[in-house]
């Protein structure tokens, strides 16, 4: 009788503190840029990224942001690789200029890469894919400067690498930057969770609750670009 008066109790705390937590859920307005759902979705299976010009467009964008500041999101090994959740067993360097051979000489080289490229070629974008396994491989080997197409950057795309990648002192300055941000390209829900959700800022002292009233809520939840890193 004891063990289930206390199974009942814990059940009723359960249940009341998962309404309190719906109850206290804010939401947020978060634009949906054309890019957005490759944040966090299958690349492998994404469309959008196989166009040629959207391509081009998030190859300018990450050569003014700088690639070198994005490396770090590939996890290399020695004979293989992880990027974006995507394994691999390949060395990267290797990788880069097999692909770059085989596209100048296909009879030379191996089967994988014969095919890899027919694949881009029947999609129509191996021409912008070779530029930028050139272009890239140029930036990490001889670390050099690589010319930029202003008109294909997209300050969106770029606004939200400088917030995530680019890596300033933690500071109070540094936190309100990023908020207002995404706040100006209308990403309040990650303008939020910069305030409340993300542990990077929990130990900063910020005018939190001030600066949430300069949101725009919304009726129902939003994926965002910076998701809650504290759950």
């Amino acid at each position: 009788m004891k063990k289930l008066l206390i199974l009942n109790i814990l059940i009723i705390l359960l249940i009341s503190c998962l309404g309190k937590q719906n109850q206290e859920s804010e939401f947020y307005i978060e634009t949906k840029a054309s890019f957005s759902h490759l944040r966090h979705s299958d690349w492998t299976k994404n469309q959008w990224i196989r166009k040629p010009e959207n391509l081009k467009m998030v190859h300018e964008t990450f050569k003014r942001f700088g690639y070198k500041k994005l490396e770090g999101v590939i996890l290399e090994l020695n004979d293989e690789f992880i990027i974006n959740d995507i394994y691999i067993k390949k060395n990267l360097d290797v990788l880069l200029d097999s692909l770059l051979l085989t596209y100048q000489n296909p009879k030379t080289v191996s089967k994988y890469y014969l095919e890899f490229w027919n694949r881009r070629i029947s999609e129509k974008n191996d021409s912008i894919i070779y530029e930028i396994v050139n272009e890239f491989k140029t930036q990490r080997m001889k670390n050099k400067k690589l010319s930029i197409e202003g008109h294909s950057v997209n300050d969106t795309l770029l606004a939200l690498l400088e917030v995530e990648f680019d890596y300033l002192p933690l500071s109070y300055q540094t936190q309100k930057k990023n908020f207002q941000t995404l706040k100006k390209f209308g990403f309040h829900q990650s303008a939020y969770n910069v305030l409340f959700q993300r542990t990077e800022y929990s130990e900063l002292d910020l005018e939190k609750e001030k600066l949430k009233k300069e949101l725009t809520k919304s009726t129902e939840f939003s994926y965002p670009w910076l998701i809650d890193t504290e759950k």
